[in-house]
Formats: structure tokens, C-alpha cells, sequence
């Protein structure tokens, strides 16, 4: 048995509710971004953006793209802008390369926000489109299949040859990421807001940042921007909630179909089992069960009956219809609040169907700070696995 698991921090200001709103806008980072400017280029975005369009609520999220090997090419380099330019010339070759095994997190969190009836756009920056590209395409190529006209991009400062399926992007023409040949083109002659005057003498790589330029009150491409965004989310179509919201959502997916069966299980703090045999439990219920291959089965809590304690996440492999039985790969994505993990599991059943093909996955802690009974709620997933690979994103 194989298991991977793929730990990612959300913002706590902009955690999953009971209700999720219509919306979803999703940060990604491009190279040589701190997770602490990721985290205020989302927040930046959603102060400008708001918190609702078309009187539909938004939430905001941040997809972050790790470039730890980029930091440590540009320590060791006295050249900011030799580095870009051999960026540049690794992307127009097609030698750059995107090493995110956080991307498979990424698209867990876009397909289980679709699931969940929400319209999905991410706002990517610079290598972040590289990464959203990507992952758009993993998306459209899993099983089970989503609504993809629920899922929209928008690039800024792209150094791609396109953007998802619109090219909807802006590109100021001082940033230096129009030196890579392949990518789409400036579009945007940057100006001071208050006098129209083009701006010709901040520098090309200072052009190139997020906050400070594009989302700056001092220039005028920060208006588009919102503008351009709005128009995307405008493009989203509404997806059937194939699965519904609570502050603890468990959704397992796995790779076969033709009558394949991996059960999901979830034991409450008061030790009631849900599953296929028992699907309403005191906190929660198995909403989904799919017996016949892809899934998804889905567990949520509600959150007037809550409870406050151990919440434990398993999966059995039940059922193949062939002889013998497929290995089969098993993804399972467990959220709260501020947290998401997901856990891409391989499963073999040749041995036999006993107890030991029973999986611990994760246990959920909820807990209070303070008071035991009105203090605010805490959450934590803990791995349970010891025969992993593990990479805490």
C-alpha cells in the first residue's frame, strides 16, 4: 500500500462554511513568492474584488506553488535580471518544468468545489499559469467527470502561450516577463491613475510584481484587472451540488469503474459508524455512495449537530467485478476550516477481503479555545498512516 498525502493551509478569514457561497476565486503564485505574500496578494485581491458579484457570495482561496530550488537559483546569482532572462529562455526552449506535487491538492480542491456547487476562477500570477494550465487539464481528464464550463482562469503577467481556454489575461508592457518569446504579448500600456501619464521608469522586474504594480492604487491597470475578473466570473456556469457542505467534508474518488467499490467510513466521536450500511450518523451523513466505480462517496457534518471530539476517516476496498480484483488508486480529500488534506492512496485487494483491507486514513479533532462549551471551534487533521510519502505543503 501507497500513500501520499498533500497538506495545504487555506486563510483562516476566508474558511469553509456550512453554505458554501457561488463563488470561488483562487490565487496561484508564481515563482519566488513567500506562502506570507501569497497569502496577502489573496487577501489584496479580495479587498478589491469584494465579497460578492452579481449578488452571489464569494469565497477566496490561495493555490500556493512552492519554488523553493527558484529561491535558492536566485541566492546564488548577483543578476536579478540575468535571472529572468534565463527563465525565459528555459520556457521558450520548453525546458521549464513544473515540479508541484501540491498540483494534485490543487485539483482536489477545484473539483470538490465544483462538487459542492460552486463556480471555480483562478487568478493566476506570472509561473502560477503555468501550474493552472495544468491542473485545468487534469481536471477536465479525471473521472468522475465535473462541469468544466464551472471552471474559469485568468492570468496576469502570463509568461504561457495561453491562458485556460479564453486567454483572458492583462500584461503591463514594462514587465520583464515579455522577454520570454513564447509568451502572449503586453496588452496593457501602464499609466498613473491620477494624471494618465505612461509610466516608463519603474524597472522591469519591480513591473513584473503583483501587489506593487498590478494591484496598485497608484496605476490604472488595477480597475481592469477587476474588470477582466469579473468578466470570467460572468462566463461560469452554475454546477449541479453533486455533494453538500459542512464544516468536516470527506469526498473519496477512485480510478476504476465496470462495478468497482471502495467504500468510505467515518466513525463519529461517539463511536457511530457511517457508511453505506448506516449513512445518517448524530453529526453527520454519508450524502453520496457510489457502488459502481469513479465514486465520489461523500461524508459532511451538519453543523446545528455537531460534536465536539475524534472524527475518524477510513476506506475499504469492497468490491471488484474482475478476477482477480484490480489494484485500484483512491483519492480521498478531507476539509475544514482553513485546511485541506488529501490523501492518493493504492489499494490492493488480492489478499483476500478481511479486516486488514480496512484503511486509517486521518483523524479530525474538533475542540474549542476557552470556554469548553461557547468557546471558538478548532479543527486539526491528523495523518494516521505510517507507510507514506509525505509532503506538508
Amino acid at each position: 500500500m501507497k500513500i501520499i498525502i498533500l497538506f495545504l493551509l487555506s486563510s483562516f478569514a476566508y474558511a469553509q462554511q456550512c453554505e458554501p457561497e457561488k463563488f470561488r476565486v483562487v490565487f496561484s503564485n508564481g515563482e519566488l513568492t513567500t506562502p506570507k505574500q501569497a497569502l496577502t496578494a489573496m487577501n489584496e485581491l479580495a479587498l478589491n474584488l469584494g465579497n460578492n458579484y452579481a449578488d452571489e457570495g464569494i469565497t477566496y482561496d490561495l493555490a500556493y506553488n512552492y519554488s523553493d530550488a527558484a529561491f535558492n537559483q536566485l541566492l546564488q546569482t548577483s543578476d536579478q535580471h540575468l535571472w529572468y532572462i534565463n527563465l525565459a529562455k528555459l520556457i521558450y526552449n520548453w525546458k521549464y518544468q513544473v515540479h508541484t506535487p501540491e498540483l494534485n491538492q490543487h485539483v482536489e480542491k477545484y473539483r470538490e468545489a465544483i462538487l459542492h456547487g460552486q463556480k471555480v476562477l483562478v487568478v493566476s500570477h506570472s509561473q502560477g499559469n503555468f501550474h493552472t494550465n495544468l491542473a485545468q487539464r487534469m481536471l477536465a481528464n479525471q473521472k468522475p467527470a465535473i462541469t468544466m464550463e464551472s471552471f474559469g482562469t485568468f492570468g496576469i503577467a502570463t509568461p504561457t502561450v495561453r491562458v485556460g481556454n479564453n486567454d483572458a489575461y492583462l500584461t503591463n508592457h514594462l514587465d520583464i516577463i515579455t522577454l520570454v518569446p513564447s509568451s502572449l504579448e503586453a496588452n496593457w500600456t501602464l499609466r498613473r491613475i491620477d494624471n494618465g501619464k505612461i509610466i516608463d521608469n519603474i524597472g522591469s522586474i519591480p513591473a513584473h510584481n503583483f501587489n506593487q504594480t498590478y494591484l496598485s492604487p497608484y496605476y490604472d491597470i488595477r480597475p481592469e484587472i477587476i474588470t477582466k475578473i469579473k468578466q470570467e466570473l460572468s462566463r461560469l456556469t452554475d454546477p449541479p451540488q453533486i455533494v453538500k457542505s459542512g464544516s468536516i467534508t470527506v469526498t473519496l474518488t477512485w480510478n476504476l469503474t465496470t462495478k468497482n467499490d471502495v467504500d468510505l467510513h467515518i466513525f463519529e466521536p461517539d463511536q457511530t459508524r457511517v457508511y453505506f450500511e448506516s449513512k445518517i450518523g448524530k453529526s453527520g451523513y454519508l450524502d453520496v455512495d457510489n457502488r459502481e466505480g469513479f465514486g465520489p462517496e461523500h461524508y459532511y457534518t451538519d453543523c446545528k449537530k455537531l460534536q465536539t471530539g475524534e472524527y475518524l476517516v477510513g476506506i475499504k476496498y469492497y468490491s471488484d467485478s474482475f478476477t482477480p480484483t484490480r489494484p485500484v488508486m483512491t483519492t480521498v480529500t478531507i476539509s475544514t476550516p482553513g485546511s485541506t488534506r488529501t490523501f492518493i492512496t493504492e489499494l490492493d485487494k488480492t489478499t483476500g477481503q478481511t479486516s486488514s483491507n480496512f484503511v486509517k486514513l486521518a483523524k479530525v479533532i474538533i475542540g474549542r479555545t476557552g470556554d469548553p462549551i461557547n468557546g471558538r471551534l478548532k479543527y486539526q487533521i491528523i495523518p494516521l498512516v505510517t507507510d507514506i510519502s509525505e509532503n506538508n505543503l
